[in-house]
C-alpha cells in the first residue's frame, strides 16, 4: 500500500473512533419535554440549540429522522423531562422559561376553545401563530397566547 494510501485509513479510524467518543448521553438544559412535537419553521439545529443539546445527539435520540421534519411530528429530546408515560406529550396550558406562556393543543381542541381560555378573539390568536385557517389546529400544535 502507497503511503497515501495508509494515511487515509488511518484518517478514517481516527474519524470514526472520534465519532464514536461523542454519543454519550448529555442532558438538556431543562426547557424541553422528553419529547417534542415540531412547529411550523422549525429545523433540527434550532430545535437542538434550544432545548440546550447538539445535533449530533438529536440525531442520535431519534434514529430514521433525516434532515426534513415536520409539523406535527414527535422528535425525542435527549435528556429531556418527562411528566407522562413514554409517547404520551402533554396538552393543555403549559409555561416555561424559554417559550413563557403557551398552549399545546389536546385532540378535540378548537381554537375558539383557546381563545375563550385566554380571553382573546380567533383572528388574534390565528394572526399570532400564523394560522391560515381556524379549522386547521391538530393535537400537539404549539399556540401562543
Amino acid at each position: 500500500m502507497s503511503r497515501k494510501r495508509v494515511f487515509q485509513l488511518c484518517l478514517i479510524v481516527v474519524l470514526v473512533l472520534g465519532s464514536l467518543a461523542f454519543t454519550q448521553s448529555v442532558s438538556a438544559s431543562g426547557y424541553c419535554p422528553g419529547r417534542y412535537v415540531v412547529q411550523p419553521g422549525d429545523w433540527m439545529a434550532k430545535i437542538a440549540r434550544n432545548c440546550g443539546v447538539t445535533l449530533s445527539q438529536m440525531y442520535a435520540a431519534n434514529p430514521g429522522v433525516g434532515s426534513y421534519i415536520y409539523p406535527g411530528q414527535v422528535l425525542n429530546i435527549p435528556g429531556g423531562y418527562d411528566y407522562h408515560d413514554p409517547g404520551y406529550y402533554f396538552c393543555g396550558p403549559a409555561y416555561s422559561p424559554y417559550y413563557g406562556n403557551y398552549y399545546v393543543v389536546c385532540r378535540g381542541d378548537t381554537l375558539s376553545g383557546i381563545a375563550s381560555y385566554y380571553g382573546v378573539n380567533t383572528y388574534y390568536l390565528q394572526q399570532r401563530n400564523g394560522i391560515w385557517n381556524a379549522n386547521w389546529i391538530y393535537a400537539g400544535q404549539f399556540i401562543y397566547p
